[in-house]
Formats: C-alpha cells, structure tokens, sequence
C-alpha cells in the first residue's frame, strides 16, 4: 500500500476511473464524484495549489480527500489553508472510502498530512459521526491539534411521494400565490444551457436591486457552472426550474441537483419586481413537487433570507479543524483558543456539558469509574420522521408483518424463549409494552425472526433522560429498534420503519419520534434512510439528586415532546 499527496492535475484526471470505482462503492453521492470536482478544480484553482490525497493497494483506489491548498490571503495572520475542493458548505462529505477501510485510511492521512510541509490549517466538511469520531482518535494518538464544531446548514423539507402531494401542499402552500405562473424543468442539455443564462440574469438582476454581489457575478461560478450542469442535465442528475408568467416571460428560476436521494436547489434567483407577490415561493413549490415526481426524500433550500414555510428544519454541518505544528499553526490555534475564552461567558450550558463529555471519553478508565459514581451524563440525537408511505422494501426471503401479543403467547415455551433470545427481549418487557398498547412490526428472513420494532402511542419512560416522552396527538414514539446481527446491512430496519409508516398512516399517525444514543451510528443510518431527520442533540445530566435536559437546539415541537416548557 501507498500514501502520496497529488499535486499535478493530470495525475488527479488520471485517478478518474479508480476514483469514481470507489465513490460508487462507499455510496459517496454527487459532490464527491471525480467529475464534479475535476469541474470545479478547472474553474476556481487560480493561484492555489491541489493537494489531493490517496491511498492505493497497487490499482486498486482504497481512499481518497480532495483537498486543495489555499494561498495565505491578506489579514492579520496569513495562513495557508487546506480547503475541501467543491466545498459548498452544506451537508457533503469530504473523507472518501470504504466504511470498513475507514480506520485504516483515516490513520494513513493523518500521518500523510503530519509529514508534509506548506500547510498551516486544515478545514473542512464532515457529516458523519463514525468518521469524526475515528479521526480525532487518529488525531489524539498521534497528538495532533484539533477541534470540530457545529453550526446550522440548508433549509430543509421532507419531500412526501407524489401520491400525498395534494394533502401536503394544502397544509403547507405558501400564501402568496402568482395568478398565470407557470414551473417547467428544462427537459434537455441544450435547452439547460439557454435555461441556465435566465438563472443567471435574474440573479444578476436580484442582486442587484439588493446592492450586493451576486454569485453571478463571479466569472469562476459562472465558467463552472457552464461546464457541469448540461451533463448533470443529459444524466438526469440536475434540472433547471423555471417560473414563466404570462406576458412577462421567466421571473424565477433555480438550479438543482439531485445527490442520492436528496435534491439540493444550489442556486435560486427571481425577478425583484415579482418576489412581492410571490415569485420566489411559487418557484419553490414547483421545485419540490418535481423533487417529488422523481422520488426524492429531502429538499434542500438554497441559502436565502427569506423564510419558506415549506421548510421541515435546518441540517446541521460538522466542520474539523486540524493546525499543523508551524510556527503560524501554533498561532491561529492560540489566537483561536483566545477568542474561545474571551466568550466563555457567553457559552451556553450546552457547551460546558459538550466539554465534559470530551473530557469523560478521554480520561483514563480510573477517572471515568470514579466520574460514573458521582454522575450521569449522556447524549442522544432526537429524530423526528413525518411518515409518507413509501413503495415496501421487503421481498425476496424478507417479510415484514405486525405481530401481536395473541401470536406471542400462542408461541410454545421453548419457542418463545428463542423468540426472545434472538431478538434480545425478554418475554416480561414484550407483555408489559403491549398492555400500553404498543404497536410491533416484525421482519422475518426465511421463517426466522430478522428484526423488531416497537412503537408507542402513550406516554413512555426514557432512562437514559430520566423521564417520560409524550407524544401528541397524530404522533408517536418507536422506542426500540433491533435487527439480529446476521441480517444487519440487509436494509432490514429501514423497511421495518416504512412498514410502520404505512400501518400508521392507516391510524392517522402522521409523525415518529425517536432518540438515538450518539455511539448508535447503525440505528442513526436506519432512519436516515427511512427519511427521518435529526432535530436536536438532548443533553441529559445528572449529579445526586439534581439532573437537567438540554435541547440543542432549542425546537419548540422537541421541547414539548420531552415535557419542557
């Protein structure tokens, strides 16, 4: 195996087949797809330099980060910093491989990174918790400074499939409404091109009016754009929206682009004498239900100051921060760690209960047994799931079903043992749930037990919050997932939950709850891909007889989920 850091382009072009291999595998999506950054390293390299790393087992491609080196900029301290070439600052990867190579490559890439000189800061986009989490213990064992931080992203919706689009747009639509407005999607790549010169116009023209500078107006972002997206639009994998009002031709149009099964709407520009009544909205709604026609599950918002009411939430972005040991290194970390404590003061609880989970999983064991003595402290991420059915996932040997408490009992002794015991139950826990009046959905593979959900209506006791969780009405809460272990990575979870969606719907529930322990990352992936979205982070303390919960950020609809006022 080797580690080298590419610096020529034609080296990177080269990796074109190898690269492309490897983000169809680690399921990596659009924007780490070697086209879409080859693209935007064409437009936007100017005077900074390419730094992409990889690891290779002879030609085999086992992990990839496309970074590229920005040249110090003016200001107080110039620093040199390694950016994540197409970075758009939304909801994107930027560490690319396998999940089992994770480990291996992250170790790799930090050592690559410890050894080379020229850099001074290292910053970018990372979405998930696992590879966080790997890379500061790569990070810490090799003492390597480093922080990551969270702040909101895109402006999101969950998108219903176009069957319940009626029933959505009703509850939702926004209220200003353009009499004669008309959506279209350019249908083809020369048309996408001609229908890309309105986006533009109209941005310019926005933009204007607003006394800023518009994207635009950026010849990079232009030549980009001009570059990408007539392919993105013969491949299906982008559409340009247009509002056409009669007698005055376009008045907004939007670019989006489809990654996995999400749509992100990456640009959006309307005519300034139009948003008054409703351009921009109308224009919006047309977008998102041909996001529904084509099957996706989220929307996301181009970054606006208006605020839709279509809009479910915000993602959140995780960015790592890692400083080389340069003397200039050294000093924007202390700089940074300055202007840290100067706000201290202003930190929230959050915060101080953030530091000492860090605290606590770094401790040598002696100190976390003696900090379990005295306190209890733990976090979990609260999702919230609106429940549109779905095509079923199961088939071939898979089978999913309701199983009710007269099936369990009907089961032999021995037979109910084994039940329990393959599905990690006890028979007592399983009589207790449904004298609540839980709901359960079970998969089955071949005959056999493969997974179990369980779903409550009622109010129910959380542990690990110390206290009870209420569902609204029209809601509910799934408070146990389980898949056995010889049928995990079959998608067994994320059928079961849209199983559970449809028998819901039947009952008019129309939205699920459920807290998912932070290390959880197999159940976080579950219903992600059941299309549920992460609201909070719920932050349960403990000391004695004293305990507080906080909710970050503070959702109004998850604060009355857990009681708080």
């Amino acid at each position: 195996m080797r580690c080298e850091i590419l610096h020529d382009p034609e080296a990177f072009h080269a990796l074109g087949t190898a690269w492309d291999a490897l983000a169809a595998s680690a399921e990596a999506g659009l924007f780490l797809s070697h086209r879409w950054l080859e693209s935007w390293w064409r437009a936007y390299r100017g005077v900074d330099e390419l730094w992409v790393l990889a690891m290779r087992d002879g030609d085999t491609l086992l992990g990839g980060w496309p970074l590229h080196l920005r040249a110090p900029r003016s200001g107080a301290i110039k620093i040199g910093e390694l950016r994540l070439i197409g970075d758009l600052g939304g909801e994107q990867r930027s560490l690319l491989c396998r999940h089992d190579d994770l480990p291996m490559v992250a170790g790799a890439f930090v050592d690559l990174l410890g050894g080379a000189r020229g850099w001074d800061l290292l910053e970018v986009p990372m979405t998930s918790r696992r590879a966080i989490e790997t890379l500061d213990r790569a990070l810490v064992e090799r003492g390597v400074k480093s922080d990551h931080t969270e702040a909101p992203g895109r402006a999101y919706a969950d998108v219903p499939p176009i069957e319940q689009w009626d029933e959505f747009i009703r509850v939702r639509r926004p209220a200003r409404q353009l009499a004669g407005a008309s959506y279209e999607a350019a249908p083809a790549a020369g048309v996408a091109s001609r229908a890309l010169e309105e986006l533009l116009r109209l941005l310019r023209k926005e933009w204007a009016a607003k006394e800023a500078a518009s994207p635009a107006s950026d010849p990079q972002a232009v030549q980009f754009l001009h570059e990408v997206v007539p392919e993105l639009v013969s491949r299906g994998l982008a559409r340009v929206g247009l509002l056409r009002l009669e007698g005055a031709g376009v008045i907004a149009a939007d670019l989006v682009v489809r990654d996995r099964d999400r749509h992100v709407q990456l640009l959006r520009g309307a005519d300034p004498e139009h948003i008054p009544a409703g351009a921009a909205e109308q224009l919006t709604v047309g977008s998102l239900k041909a996001a529904s026609e084509a099957g996706a599950r989220r929307f996301e918002f181009a970054p606006s100051d208006d605020d839709t009411p279509l809009k479910s939430a915000n993602t959140r972005v995780d960015r790592l921060r890692v400083w080389n040991t340069t003397a200039v290194g050294r000093l924007h970390r202390g700089v940074t760690s300055l202007k840290g404590a100067v706000t201290l003061k202003a930190a929230s609880a959050g915060d101080a209960l953030k530091a000492l989970d860090k605290l606590r999983d770094k401790a040598p064991e002696v100190v976390q047994r003696a900090m379990a003595r005295v306190a209890t402290y733990a976090t979990l991420h609260l999702y919230r799931g609106e429940l549109f059915t779905r095509d079923l996932r199961d088939g071939g040997d898979l089978t999913i079903r309701l199983f009710t408490r007269p099936e369990f009992e009907a089961l032999s002794e021995p037979a109910r043992e084994q039940f329990a015991t393959r599905l990690d139950l006890q028979p007592s826990y399983c009589r207790q749930k449904w004298d609540r009046g839980d709901t359960v959905v079970l998969a089955e593979v071949a005959g056999r037990p493969a997974g179990i959900v369980w779903c409550a209506r009622a109010a129910v006791y959380v542990p690990d919050i110390g206290r009870e969780v209420r569902p609204g009405a029209g809601e509910c809460y799934i408070h146990d997932v389980y898949v056995h272990p010889d049928q995990r990575g079959r998608q067994v979870a994320p059928a079961m939950l849209d199983f559970l969606a449809r028998e819901l719907r039947s009952r008019d529930v129309y939205r699920a709850w459920a807290l998912i322990e932070r290390s959880n990352t197999a159940s976080t992936r579950a219903f992600e891909k059941a299309a549920y979205a992460s609201v909070a982070d719920v932050v349960y303390a403990r000391m004695g007889l004293a305990s507080r919960l906080i909710v970050r950020p503070p959702d109004p609809e998850a604060r009355s989920f857990l009681g708080l006022p």
